[in-house]
């Protein structure tokens, strides 16, 4: 069941969902990071959930904190709660779990719909770090950037790479803390805490599908401790998981011609505009065997997932403990791209020896295969009165793409390839850490002063590889473009960081924790970061906090070395590297760190031990938002009319402007040819509030064991400010660093408001639960034409029971009403939409189109 620790609310309606009696999910506990434990049973685990007073390791160098007495909010999610949403991984289990948190909703082109993002608090998943048991886990080596992704020049950790099995419980910081763990943490944390119990284990099978019969999904996890000498342990873990396509169509109306026209002698013709009939000539009888629903590119991926951890421990005398922790993951992964019908082949491409190899159409298919590695291994324990943790962290994540079932139109010879590779993305990084911590008794405070200090040292190392020449040649291959070997690049850097920080009770109801940061980079300077956090309690029950700090996100150099280079009969597109002589001559600047300031203030109250209330409210300033700038350039296709990227005409003056700038990076655009090119850089200033409230609840009853919970999620983010446009390019129309569509990427990704309710309830060894998420309206923008997306509730059910001997068994439905991916409205489609398909589906939105689904478990404790 998802956790009782979910972030936030639409107020509004908190008495009703109460009333209803449809709040309610599990409270739930958190474990010492790495002692050995023993094996927990079913009836443990349950009492354990019940429980608001577990130690939490994430957000404050003190070791007293707990979940109902922190100065900050943090949610507290166990393996059991993760378990029992039915998801598939990691990024699926959270998203059911903490309103505040949102998966990156519907349908996304590329790689961005197999290396999914997430928001916390609706900002970038490349605010949020990821931490395993305290230590930074790696952003993906893939940056979102020209090929339809919505976070220009930002990366972000995979979560669907970590598994499941090898989790205890995870603790997830709502606020900003780079004081404390350096660059990304600007919106909050993620700390996975893996199992670290020296006896027992489990391994269950789950399985299930759509309610349309397809889509399905088999996962096989197991875990098991083992003694490592008298007072270690070796945790191991590891799990597979195979999931199939759910195909869902884009339907072609009738009447929409998918082949070309033959002209009076029988000969092949290019269609008109919209796939209509030029004069004098007739339909293909292809067309009569032409398949409606051959685009599927709406379908979910399908992906093979291996996964392995292992967690040790092992004692170093009386003062010291040796620890380790590695994960390895693999994953292959497909997504369907955009049917190619024969029409386009034919007249778009010109290209008519290809319909040889495909006379009916292609539909191409974009693959990853990435491998993710991470391992820590330290040594901690106390030296002269201070506590220490020194430790070596190693991170790598490596993605390959290809493009299968595709062509290269420019290469259109017998025998030409089919399948491509496209290149490699591979991002490295190596931590040094040493922490140390000292409690001192000073007479005027009411506890120990915690002192804290820390230094470290990172190095990253970034690789993008050219993939074959038949990818990238010409238009390159269909749907997914190679990366050239023009853009190809390796690139290093390293930082170093000190920080401090202090911690006490001034008086026995006033806390005050304060931490400071300096880091240097070896390629843009320095940054400098604070946070002070205060909790004073009025009474045992009621309490007020508040956190006031600055973070910092350091562009990655991925993002600072990204180069894209496509082209189509539409002509050539650029994403030139933001120090390159293209993006220089076009008034670009070195990248620098996006910059925020966070305040918070929040009121807990808890009347008795089995009721728990937070509201926090909070604001995130973000200076220097990474973007995307214009495209530069002219399309000189028709020589009486030579238009910018946006269709405008050009004057003689301004089209020589643009040969004059692009003429200094050595760049000329031919007579008949077109050509554009932008360049990541920091667009402007962003503002965002919002509450957050989670009301968490026990009873128990005659007929069984009840928990009770509710949680909400309310934010707004507006644009503050937008920079200036660059000296070279003013006078220049359709200039601008944030366009509309952006504007709306930016501020209204996810719903305006997310609320999550539940009931748990168990009786001896049944169980079930209950949770409904609400989620509130999207607005979106499409075609230049804004429109909303209605409120929508979606029910999840689970029960299981213990059969006795250590086996169990579960069974659930997600999403039991079959809520999908809605509509959008006819008035906010094109009219080449309309003249060619039956449906536009939200790609924004954040249900989908696979609908309810279906699932088994069966486990096995021992």
């Amino acid at each position: 069941m998802p956790s009782a620790h979910r972030s936030l609310p639409a107020l509004s309606t908190l008495s009703v969902l109460i009333a209803t009696g449809l709040a309610g999910l599990p409270v739930t506990t958190c474990a010492a990071e790495t002692d050995a434990q023993p094996a927990t049973t079913a009836a443990t685990a349950t009492a354990a959930a019940s429980t608001l007073d577990a130690v939490v390791v994430t957000g404050s160098r003190t070791s007293t904190r707990t979940v109902k007495n922190s100065s900050t909010p943090i949610d507290v999610i166990s393996a059991e709660d993760l378990a029992a949403t039915g998801q598939a991984n990691l990024l699926e289990a959270l998203q059911r779990s903490l309103p505040s948190l949102s998966q990156i909703g519907g349908y996304q082109s590329d790689q961005e719909s197999l290396i999914r993002g997430y928001q916390l608090r609706n900002l970038s998943p490349g605010y949020t770090l990821v931490l395993v048991n305290g230590k930074r886990r790696n952003a993906s080596a893939y940056v979102s950037g020209a090929n339809g992704g919505g976070y220009p020049g930002h990366a972000w950790t995979d979560l669907a790479l970590i598994p499941v099995s090898a989790i205890d419980h995870i603790e997830v910081l709502r606020d900003g803390a780079s004081a404390l763990y350096g660059s990304d943490a600007i919106t909050g944390v993620i700390n996975v805490i893996l199992k670290s119990q020296a006896h027992g284990g489990d391994v269950s099978v789950e399985s299930g599908q759509s309610i349309d019969g397809d889509g399905s999904r088999t996962s096989v996890r197991a875990n098991v401790g083992l003694p490592w000498g008298a007072d270690g342990f070796i945790n191991l873990s590891g799990e597979s998981t195979r999931q199939h396509h759910a195909i869902r169509t884009r339907r072609y109306i009738d009447g929409y011609l998918s082949y070309p026209a033959l002209d009076a002698n029988g000969n092949l013709v290019a269609l008109r505009p919209n796939n209509r009939l030029p004069a004098g000539a007739t339909p293909n009888p292809a067309e009569a065997g032409r398949n409606a629903e051959a685009n599927t590119i709406l379908s979910s991926p399908s992906y093979d997932l291996k996964a392995f951890a292992v967690n040790a421990g092992h004692g170093l005398g009386d003062s010291a403990q040796f620890y380790a922790t590695a994960t390895a993951s693999d994953r292959t992964a497909q997504a369907i791209q955009n049917f190619r019908l024969p029409a386009t082949i034919f007249g778009t491409y010109k290209a008519p020896s290809v319909l040889n190899v495909w006379p009916d159409g292609f539909l191409p298919v974009l693959e990853t295969k990435e491998k993710q590695y991470t391992g820590t291994a330290g040594v901690k324990g106390q030296l002269a009165g201070w506590d220490y943790d020194a430790s070596l962290t190693g991170n790598r994540n490596t993605v390959r793409t290809y493009t299968r079932n595709s062509v290269n139109y420019s290469l259109a010879y017998p025998g030409a390839p089919t399948d491509f590779y496209d290149g490699k993305l591979d991002y490295q990084q190596g931590i040094a850490n040493l922490d140390l911590r000292r409690g001192f008794e000073v007479a005027a405070f009411a506890s120990p002063l915690e002192v804290s200090a820390g230094a470290e040292y990172q190095h990253e190392r970034y690789q993008r590889g050219a993939g074959q020449w038949e990818s990238y040649t010409g238009f390159g291959a269909a749907a997914f473009v190679g990366y050239s070997t023009a853009d190809a690049v390796k690139a290093t850097r390293n930082s170093k960081a000190v920080y401090v920080g202090a911690a006490t009770n001034i008086t026995s109801r006033w806390y005050l924790d304060a931490a400071a940061r300096w880091e240097d980079h070896s390629d843009f300077g320095s940054v400098s970061t604070g946070r002070l956090t205060t909790r004073f309690d009025f009474t045992d029950a009621l309490g007020l906090r508040a956190t006031v700090s600055n973070g910092f996100h350091a562009p990655s150099l991925g993002a600072q070395y990204y180069q894209a280079t496509g082209s189509c009969p539409c002509g050539t597109t650029l994403v030139a590297q933001v120090n390159s002589p293209a993006a220089r001559a076009l008034g670009a600047t070195a990248l620098q760190p996006e910059k925020a300031t966070n305040y918070s203030l929040g009121v807990t109250w808890d009347p008795n031990p089995a009721f728990h209330l937070a509201l926090d409210a909070y604001q995130i300033d973000i200076r220097g938002q990474l973007g995307q700038s214009s495209q530069v350039g002219y399309n000189a296709q028709d020589p009486a009319r030579i238009t910018d990227n946006s269709g405008t005409v050009l004057t003689a003056a301004q089209k020589n402007t643009i040969d004059a700038l692009l003429g200094t990076a050595g760049i000329s655009i031919l007579p008949g040819d077109a050509f554009f090119a932008s360049y990541f850089t920091n667009v402007g200033n962003t503002r965002t509030r919002g509450l957050e409230l989670t009301v968490e609840a026990n009873q128990q009853t005659g007929w069984g064991h009840l928990r009770w919970s509710y949680a909400a999620n309310v934010g707004r983010t507006t644009i503050e400010k937008v920079g200036a446009i660059p000296q070279a390019l003013q006078g220049l129309p359709n200039i601008n660093l944030l366009t509309k569509s952006s504007e709306y990427a930016l501020r209204f990704r996810t719903p305006s408001y997310t609320q999550v309710a539940g009931l748990g309830w168990q009786n001896g060894r049944w169980r079930s639960n209950v949770d409904l998420t609400y989620y509130g309206p999207i607005k979106r923008l499409n075609n230049g034409v804004e429109y909303k997306l209605p409120p929508v509730l979606v029910t999840n059910l689970s029960g299981g029971v213990e059969l006795g001997g250590g086996w169990s068994a579960a069974l659930g439905i997600n999403n039991v009403f079959d809520k999908r991916t809605r509509k959008v409205p006819a008035y906010a489609r094109s009219a080449t939409d309309v003249a060619s398909i039956e449906t536009t589906w939200d790609s924004g939105d954040v249900l989908s189109l696979i609908g309810a689904y279906w699932y088994g478990r069966v486990s096995y404790r021992f």
